[in-house]
């Protein structure tokens, strides 16, 4: 519960780069309250480096690629295509911890990468990725920087699972700082506030910012977004001493990484990783999946279902917010919801090697999904609001409701689900003075967003 409520907060967090208002089909009462949303007009920054992790060779200009990082990362689907999925087995510490070395030594810069963590629960404290500035063997590995060997590092780091009071499967982000005032001979750890408190199974955009002092000054500055929501700011540090006016921000250091030396990993560790991007002249900020929902009032629920990965889009930045709603379609976002057990049996005679055969066989299965037809799906044809609050029921095992919510679905044979629904707070109807369902007229790809979002919620946070 605390995770969709979150979530569907965050994202109405700033869009750096300026969105271009869409028009908001017509339709009625699904729509979320309005929200206030603030947009930056400055030009991107550029970008000197990039990475999408779409090759398996993406690695090879990077430095310190080893054996383990070779067996525990492989290309997983990611935010947008292909990103990279790192795993940390039992008993191992890295998942990954090759170094990328910038073109050319900057005093600050920033980054940008999304991760999501799919089953991650560490028992300890590790790291993740940042920049850093190591000339030398120190800034990591409890070796602290020395006038002999000056050395500094900003990693991001983890906590165990559950820590200062969490729900046991969240996660504590901070930055793991090596630096000229640090208290012991490990790094500092630098929490971010409860915007970098992340949750399982969800896309998050990491944003970090090292502004290095000036040498021999306490004018650093240390800072982190979490979907845009600022999180950390740290000022009045000292990455160099004065004589090292060389000592510069050298490196990205891709570092996934369980605990220090002593606590043993007794779990698969497990994380994607994508989007990554590093520029030296200004914030690059984290615009949303699809650019033709800016505007519209489905615009969070459709980002929301998207960082959950129950819906994709209808092209690599597009969703398509205006298109009717296919059977097959709303059989496969089911689907993806539920994870129903797998079957063998071929219910339907007109879906044979269509794209959503598995998942309209999986529904049909369970008893949720009855055709069109005694033996027939009709895969391609618009579902109707009607047919969606049945499906909706039937899947989540909504209760009945005694109460008539609308005018004009009395006799209609899904009269009882869409009552259901209504009951519990899903839908608000089509109209609202008199209320009305519509329950002939289909369902869009942006309403059917919101429906399964409060859907979601509902189930998620049943007893």
């Amino acid at each position: 519960m605390r995770r969709l409520i979150r979530t569907l907060t965050l994202l109405t967090a700033i869009t750096v780069l300026a969105p271009a208002l869409a028009l908001v089909p017509a339709g009625a009462q699904e729509e979320p309250p309005p929200t206030t949303s603030t947009t930056t007009t400055t030009e991107p920054p550029t970008l000197p480096f990039l990475e999408q992790f779409e090759e398996e060779e993406w690695h090879d200009p990077w430095i310190d690629w080893r054996f383990a990082d070779d067996r525990n990362t492989s290309l997983a689907r990611g935010y947008q295509e292909a990103g990279l999925r790192v795993n940390i087995p039992p008993n191992e510490r890295r998942g990954t911890g090759p170094l990328w070395r910038l073109p050319e030594n900057v005093d600050q810069a920033w980054f940008r990468y999304r991760i999501r963590l799919d089953d991650f629960e560490p028992t300890t404290s590790g790291k993740l990725p940042g920049f850093a500035g190591m000339p030398n063997f120190t800034a990591r590995g409890c070796n602290p920087s020395t006038p002999t060997y000056p050395g500094w590092s900003a990693r991001m780091l983890f906590e165990p699972a559950g820590f200062g009071g969490l729900e046991s499967d969240q996660i504590q982000l901070g930055y793991y700082t090596y630096h000229v005032d640090q208290p012991g001979t490990c790094g500092e750890f630098m929490l971010w506030d409860d915007d970098g408190v992340l949750d399982q199974d969800l896309w998050y955009c990491i944003e970090g910012h090292v502004d290095l002092n000036t040498p021999g000054e306490a004018d650093g500055v240390l800072t982190g977004w979490v979907d845009n929501a600022l999180a950390f700011e740290q000022d009045g540090l000292r990455f160099r001493r004065a004589a090292e006016e060389d000592l510069d921000i050298r490196t990205f250091w891709m570092n996934v990484y369980f605990g220090g030396a002593t606590i043993p990993n007794d779990r698969d560790l497990t994380l994607r990783i994508d989007d990554l991007a590093i520029s030296d002249s200004g914030r690059l900020g984290c615009p949303n999946r699809f650019t033709d929902d800016d505007g519209n009032p489905h615009e969070d629920d459709i980002e929301w279902m998207f960082q959950a990965e129950y819906i994709y889009g209808c092209a690599l930045e597009l969703y398509c917010p205006d298109q009717q709603l296919s059977r097959a379609e709303t059989a496969a976002l089911l689907d993806r919801i539920l994870h129903p057990a797998t079957t063998g049996t071929d219910y339907f005679t007109d879906d044979t090697e269509h794209w959503a055969e598995p998942s309209l066989n999986r529904l049909a299965a369970a008893g949720i999904l009855r055709g069109c037809g005694p033996s027939t799906a009709c895969p391609d044809e618009a579902v109707t609001r009607g047919q969606f609050a049945a499906l909706l029921t039937r899947a989540l095992e909504i209760p009945a409701s005694e109460d008539d919510q609308f005018v004009d679905d009395d006799d209609n044979i899904f009269e009882d689900d869409i009552n259901a629904i209504a009951a519990i707070g899903i839908t608000r109807g089509c109209q609202e003075e008199p209320a009305r369902y519509c329950p002939h007229d289909r369902v869009y790809r942006d309403h059917a967003a919101t429906l399964l979002a409060r859907a979601v919620q509902w189930w998620t946070a049943a007893p």
